[in-house]
Parts: C-alpha cells; structure tokens; sequence
C-alpha cells in the first residue's frame, strides 16, 4: 500500500528537521516538525514542559497532536519526529501503519557535535551517552534506518527522497 506521509524518527541532533525541511521542498510536501507544533500549541518550550510538567505530560501532548496530524492528513507530508516519540507503542504503531518511516543515525560523537545543548534529555555529553544506551535497541528495531554521518542535510534529503518516491502514492509524486 503506497502512502503519502514520510516521517523521519531517530535519536535527538540526527538531522530530522533539517532534513525534512528540504525533503519538503524536493518533493512539494507539507512539512511538520512535531517538536515546533508541541511548541506552538502550547506556547510553551520543549524544555520548559519537560523542567516544569515532566517527560510523561510532554509525551502526553507529543501523542496526541502526532495522532491528530496523521489522522487528518489529507496531502503528501513530511513529519519530523522528537527522539521519543515512537517509545510509545501506539504512536509507533500509527506511525509504521499509516507513513513511511524512516530512522535516522549517526554516531554520539557526531550527534553531540551538533547539539545545541537545549535538548531536556541531551543537555551534556554523558547524558546523550546514556540516552543512545538506553535507546539503541528501539531505533534499530525500527524502519528504513538512514547513516547520517559524513552526510550534507541535502544530501540526506536526496538520499530520502531516491528510497521514498516509489512507495509514495502516485497522486502524491511531485511533478
């Protein structure tokens, strides 16, 4: 079954957003990034959520705005995913029914390197280490895994895009 829908899950700092921003624009798509739409409805930071309500509150919210963008989307789309996300077995199962998924990776060192150090669960060095420990298992069990190491967002995006287009619906396909 062809779909419409790309998301692009991965570990925090492996390129989903800047990918996706231009994934979106190569392929004529609207493009979600779920972590800016959590901040938006709530006028509220990531960080602020996760310091002031906790990690369960914000995937609470996280859960229930990535169901109700999936559930109404009607035309081709990109959605970035936050690192978390697809922790959560019924998001995941959505996500795996109703998109194409694919998992982006790179190496801590590399991820670290492109921290901005506001990400709740990566503000450090040792705490994206241990993040990736406790992680690893569930990103490799998921779909269509993506090296983004030594890799340009374009050349991320165009990558994506060569391994999306023919499982994308055909009223979809860019023109």
């Amino acid at each position: 079954m062809r779909k419409n829908i790309i998301t692009l899950a991965g570990p925090p700092c492996s390129g989903k957003s800047t990918a996706g921003k231009i994934l979106s624009v190569s392929l004529q798509a609207e493009f979600i990034d779920i972590d800016c739409l959590i901040e938006t409805e709530t006028e509220r930071t990531i960080e602020w959520i996760f310091s002031h309500r906790g990690e369960q509150a914000f995937r609470v919210i996280e859960k229930r705005i990535l169901h109700r963008v999936i559930r109404g989307n009607t035309c081709r789309t990109v959605i970035a995913l936050g690192g978390g996300t697809l922790l959560d077995r019924d998001s995941r199962q959505l996500v795996e029914s109703k998109t194409i998924l694919f998992t982006l990776f790179a190496s801590v060192e590399t991820l670290w390197t492109r921290n901005n150090a506001v990400r709740p669960l990566a503000q450090d060095p040792v705490m994206l280490k241990n993040l990736m420990k406790e992680r690893k298992a569930h990103y490799l069990s998921l779909g269509n895994p993506v090296n983004t190491e030594n890799k340009t967002p374009d050349q991320l995006a165009e990558l994506i895009r060569r391994e999306a287009l023919p499982l994308l619906s055909p009223e979809d396909l860019p023109s």
